[in-house]
């Protein structure tokens, strides 16, 4: 199966098309989003509605549960805030009841999903550095993570002795004896310093992953 993994839309439906457009490309069977559907861009409900009909699985991200009130956006940037207090005067209830939800890890075989980190979900850490990605691959027991949160492609492979980072990521097979995590990178908002989207192709079969991003495509889109 060919699985389509995606995560942090951030209600910008023009760059969510353009992803959608160069996935049908390729050629995909299921959806999986790593959450923060909502949040900074207006296309709240459009966005959420697509989420809904199209997504197998999906887990909650922080800008998610802030509109099921488990988290307060005190703590936001003043464009995150004021974004994200408008979103909840704008979702409809029923967008609201499916976010409200939403778990914050879902599993499926060997590959574990969440938005920011399996170590502690929905905390609002960030797993940026190779420190970071290790302590969480020691303390928890899942093998391949897809997460989201830092809007940054990447992937941590964990050996025997070894932690390698890597960023050029397309067509990377996974080997059995390894831990892995894996961000896909944003859809609306890259913070790679690149205003294009990126998403990842996950072949269960041939445990190989393939990254989209500005590289290989140049879908761009309004930010």
């Amino acid at each position: 199966m060919r699985v389509l993994i995606l995560g942090d839309i951030h209600a910008n439906l023009p760059a969510l098309e353009s992803v959608i457009k160069s996935a049908k490309e390729i050629g995909f069977d299921a959806i999986w989003c790593t959450g923060d559907i909502v949040g900074y861009y207006p296309w709240c409900n459009e966005v959420t509605q697509w989420v809904r009909e199209n997504a197998q699985k999906c887990v909650m991200g922080n800008h998610d549960a802030i509109i099921a009130g488990l988290l307060s956006p005190e703590y936001f940037s003043d464009w995150a805030y004021t974004s994200i207090v408008w979103t909840e005067k704008e979702l409809s209830e029923e967008n609201k009841k499916f976010i409200s939800q939403l778990r914050l890890v879902l599993k499926e075989g060997e590959t574990t999903l969440v938005h920011d980190t399996p170590l502690r979900p929905l905390s609002m850490e960030y797993i940026l550095s190779p420190q970071e990605a290790l302590e969480v691959m020691q303390k928890t027991p899942y093998r391949v993570v897809f997460y989201g949160h830092t809007h940054i492609p990447i992937l941590f492979e964990l050996g025997k002795n070894e932690l390698k980072v890597v960023y050029e990521i397309n067509g990377y097979t996974l080997r059995r004896d390894r831990k892995y995590l894996i961000n896909p990178g944003s859809v609306g908002q890259p913070r790679d310093g690149i205003p294009l989207a990126s998403f990842v192709i996950w072949d269960t079969e041939r445990k190989e992953v393939i990254l989209i991003d500005e590289k290989r495509r140049k879908e761009e889109y309004f930010v």
